[in-house]
């Protein structure tokens, strides 16, 4: 490989994310040398969106091709679907085969923005696997589909492809039958496809500086040498940063803990400024802060965008993007609440505190002390409200 050669970056996006997707190619064209070759799986882009992305050519001169592949939606057809019955996800394995002459590529998804050279990770050797990534920091128990305590289950934030073993492996084939045979089973739909295909560690580990996200530390449970102290030394030379379950064009605080600023919050805007999206990601920004107001900090873990694509025509080229139910909900899935305490302050004095634990149940305090309400919040999505915290007021059920 010389250094002349153009690293090949693909991403998967819709009319929802192009925003966020942009925001990522800003972030590796600003922190490498390097010229970039970079490949959309389109999964509902309009022309002004690909004229948008264009753009970026006349910013950077190391942009040096942009291509676009539409996705054909009816490959998709009896599998499990994403955030807001979104069938996209499963785009990514389709890329070999949409650009058959690629050899090597790199993966990342939108929620991600690479912070130093991403020819360090392209570089990295796959020793022969088809696949290199990094563990899920947030994987710490075994499953019924995923039973071995040797396997590092990986996250896609990022995934380093060979693509010519890919297509010699049929891995795009293997995982949507896959994907058919496990159905609802695969909440993480093509993540459980790929890990599942390759199984027992049957890929390239790379370093989890390649794939940093603020999250509590679950897989130490399963692999001891993924400790705190393992990702404390990897977050010391971070190269991508991956914001989940963070997302910065909705919240600025931790997910974890809400009095902190998320990190790399700052460079996120930094790097959103630099597009032709930055006016839009504002204004959805504070409206966005302005709806949570009072009611304390959402998460947004599931927020990707605002589901325009649910407003297609079905004549549109890709009306067949969402599920049946655009708000469909897996029933295999499970939210898992992090504790989260919100103080707000009068003048400098105390006047409320909002305290989430981990079962979701939400308390009210006056002046961070005196009980006034706790919002309780069951498996089915019923709540319960009790005035003081103990006397029940009323109960509202789900349909």
């Amino acid at each position: 490989m010389t250094q002349q050669e153009n690293i090949p970056v693909f991403m998967v996006t819709n009319w929802d994310m192009v925003g966020y997707t942009a925001t990522t190619m800003v972030s590796i064209l600003n922190n490498t040398k390097r010229n970039i070759d970079f490949y959309i799986m389109d999964c509902g882009l309009s022309d002004f969106d690909q004229k948008q992305l264009s753009t970026l050519k006349d910013k950077f001169s190391n942009l040096k091709s942009l291509s676009f592949s539409k996705v054909d939606m009816k490959r998709f057809e009896g599998l499990n679907v994403w955030y807001y019955g979104m069938l996209d996800a499963w785009a990514m394995l389709l890329f070999p085969e949409a650009f058959p002459k690629v050899k090597k590529v790199v993966h990342v998804e939108s929620d991600t923005i690479v912070i130093d050279d991403i020819a360090k990770l392209y570089n990295e050797d796959l020793e022969g696997f088809t696949i290199g990534g990094c563990a899920d920091i947030a994987y710490g128990m075994t499953s019924e589909l995923f039973p071995s305590k040797e396997h590092v289950y990986f996250n896609l934030g990022m995934l380093l492809i060979d693509c010519d073993k890919w297509r010699k492996d049929k891995t795009t084939e293997k995982c949507l039958e896959l994907g058919k045979k496990y159905g609802k089973q695969f909440n993480c739909l093509h993540q459980d496809a790929l890990n599942m295909l390759y199984y027992d560690n049957k890929y390239k580990q790379l370093p989890n500086r390649y794939n940093l996200g603020e999250r509590e530390n679950a897989v130490k449970n399963l692999h001891p040498e993924l400790s705190e102290e393992y990702f404390a030394k990897e977050w010391q030379h971070p190269v991508i940063i991956h914001f989940s379950p963070n997302k910065p064009w909705r919240t600025q605080h931790s997910f974890y803990d809400a009095q902190r600023i998320v990190k790399y919050f700052n460079e996120w805007w930094f790097y959103a400024a630099q597009t032709p999206y930055i006016e839009g990601l504002k204004n959805a920004f504070i409206a966005q802060r302005i709806e949570d107001g009072f009611k304390g900090l959402k998460t947004g873990i599931d927020n990707y965008g605002c589901s325009m694509l649910d407003t297609l025509p079905k004549e549109h080229s890709f009306s067949g993007i969402m599920g049946k139910d655009a708000f469909i909900k897996s029933e295999t899935s499970t939210y898992v609440y992090s504790p989260q305490t919100i103080k707000y302050k009068l003048l400098g004095m105390p006047l409320l505190k909002i305290k989430t634990n981990k079962t979701g149940a939400t308390e009210y305090k006056l002046f961070d002390m005196f009980p006034i309400l706790k919002v309780k919040k069951k498996k089915d999505g019923s709540k319960s409200y009790k005035f003081l915290s103990c006397l029940p007021i009323f109960k509202k059920k789900t349909k």
